[in-house]
């Protein structure tokens, strides 16, 4: 197993390169210039020039390649222009707040999807069924920030239970309720369709039907037997998810003024903080990577039949 996160660790570098280039890259492709963004509008031009030579944009283009490179294999992720900080300060600023937000949302995905999947899954070819599947449906075809936008128009407008956005002072929990509903709406879908169809699998499996045959009770064997095993792509997704969920929730972040990762990354795209959109965009770039090494590792868990790559297990071959 040590050889297998070994290489994996190893073969994140070339991953965060290529997305680093990228990001690089396209940071100068986007029409603006920081300097005079800094400097203000009836700022002179000697003003502008100064700003440019400070901050290193009068320098070509592959010199800044090469120090951002540098910078980045030391683990600085560069100097904010716009608030004149460390961006390494500013993403664990607000990485807090994205990952509560992003665990309430899945938790929440979790709890409503693996149910309504294991419900159509108990009473396929039903009403229930599908019902389920055309919920799950509309919960993956709506737009996160429309669906966002409605549940502050109807809860927080018209019935005044919640607020319309922010953080609260210490993070309170009416605050995060109404983002965490409308970025879980997609995964829930997800998790419902992806249960069911595994869950329906399961059942048709010998295993089940043999218990079946020694007059285990039903609720046990959905429970204890067929969910074990149906979890396994399940997992896959979840982890994934969550991942995706930790830079993929600019739109409720900025409709709930939540002040997130994905937040600070639309802002920065605004203002042109261009150290603060390769620093946030890289960061989350690596805690996908190792979420994907952590759902591989979990598979010897849920799975003990699996056999990961450079593992070798009890009697098992590397």
């Amino acid at each position: 197993m040590l050889y297998f996160i070994l290489r994996r660790l190893l073969a994140l570098l070339p991953v965060l390169w290529g997305i680093a280039t990228i990001v690089f890259a396209l940071m100068y492709v986007v029409p603006g210039d920081p300097a005079r963004l800094m400097a203000g509008q009836n700022a002179s031009a000697e003003t502008i020039e100064l700003i440019r030579v400070r901050l290193g944009l009068d320098r070509p283009v592959h010199e800044r390649y090469w120090i951002f490179l540098k910078n980045l294999a030391r683990g600085e992720l560069g100097y904010s222009y716009r608030q004149r900080r460390p961006v390494a300060g500013v993403i664990l600023e607000r990485f807090p707040a994205t990952l509560e937000l992003a665990l309430a949302a899945v938790l929440i995905a979790l709890v409503l999807g693996v149910g309504a999947g294991v419900l159509a899954a108990r009473f396929h070819g039903s009403w229930p069924d599908y019902g389920v599947m055309a919920l799950s449906l509309l919960g993956i075809s709506t737009p996160v920030f429309w669906l966002g936008l409605m549940l502050i128009v109807v809860f927080s407008v018209w019935l005044g239970w919640l607020p319309v956005g922010g953080y609260g002072e210490s993070g309170e929990m009416r605050y995060l309720i109404l983002p965490a509903l409308s970025l879980s709406a997609i995964s829930t879908g997800y998790f419902s369709r992806i249960t069911r169809s595994s869950f329906l699998e399961v059942l048709r499996g010998d295993f089940i039907l043999a218990a079946r045959a020694r007059g285990i009770p039903e609720r046990r064997i959905l429970g204890r037997h067929a969910l074990r095993n149906a979890a396994v792509p399940l997992v896959t997704v979840v982890g994934t998810n969550l991942a995706g969920l930790l830079g993929g929730a600019v739109a409720t972040e900025t409709v709930f003024a939540w002040p997130g990762i994905g937040r600070a990354i639309y802002d920065a795209i605004l203002l042109r903080d261009l150290p603060v959109v390769e620093g946030g965009v890289i960061f989350l770039a690596f805690i996908f990577v190792v979420a994907n090494l952590a759902i591989d590792l979990l598979y010897l868990w849920i799975d003990p039949r699996v056999r990961l790559p450079g593992f070798s297990g009890a009697g098992g071959e590397p």
